[in-house]
């Protein structure tokens, strides 16, 4: 018999391969303010364990995000882009130095107006991704 978190694992390696690049930068989006939520409670609920596992997980997409940044395509944005994902992951560094719940909620509110600003670019289809194809 096969378990509900194999295939939750199966459904969700399925639904990351046959996603288009618009979709899988949400979920890379949506995966990194999970993780940096979860650091989040980690830290309120004095549990440093479940802090730094999944803010190192949040700071890996983080650092995924801007290394796949398209500097030629994207201009301007790939360069605010590259300024922000660096300056969320400088700020990372220091919430877990501090153990500071306050560098986590800034980069996870900073990181969500991105997220959202690109969903909007995604949920006008594929032209306006085209158009701005930076993130």
């Amino acid at each position: 018999m096969v378990s509900y978190q194999t295939s939750a694992g199966v459904y969700q390696q399925a639904q990351i391969a046959t996603a288009d690049r618009g979709r899988l930068l949400l979920l890379m989006f949506d995966g990194a303010l999970r993780f940096l939520a979860q650091a989040e409670d980690g830290l309120r609920n004095d549990r440093v364990e479940d802090f730094a596992s999944p803010l190192a997980r949040a700071q890996a997409v983080i650092a995924e995000l801007l290394h796949t940044l398209d500097h030629k395509a994207g201009g301007e944005i790939a360069a605010q882009l590259d300024r922000l994902y660096r300056f969320m992951l400088e700020h990372l560094v220091e919430a877990n130095m501090k153990r500071s719940v306050r560098h986590v909620e800034q980069v996870r509110r900073v990181l969500s107006i991105i997220a959202d600003a690109y969903r909007e670019v995604v949920a006008q289809g594929p032209a306006a991704l085209g158009a701005r194809d930076a993130a």
